[in-house]
């Protein structure tokens, strides 16, 4: 997995408007290509927020980092 930035998204949409007007692409994978930037965006905006409230002392003490655990340790639902 290549590392993901704004940049490296912003190349992607614009790579795929490059391949949507060459008819490369359809419409519809112009719009998954788009959906999964916006995905990509959401987790970018959240990590951002996340840092923001984790550099606070106040709330790092007490806030719990999931992001730590091990999902190889929960309990499988069968």
């Amino acid at each position: 997995m290549l590392p993901v930035n704004s940049k490296s998204l912003f190349h992607v949409l614009c790579t795929t408007l490059e391949k949507l007007d060459s008819a490369e692409i359809d419409v519809n994978q112009a719009n998954a290509v788009a959906k999964l930037v916006g995905q990509a965006t959401n987790l970018l905006n959240y990590e951002l927020k996340r840092s923001v409230i984790m550099s606070d002392e106040r709330y790092a003490n007490c806030h719990r980092n999931l992001e730590s655990k091990v999902f190889d340790s929960l309990p499988e639902v069968k």
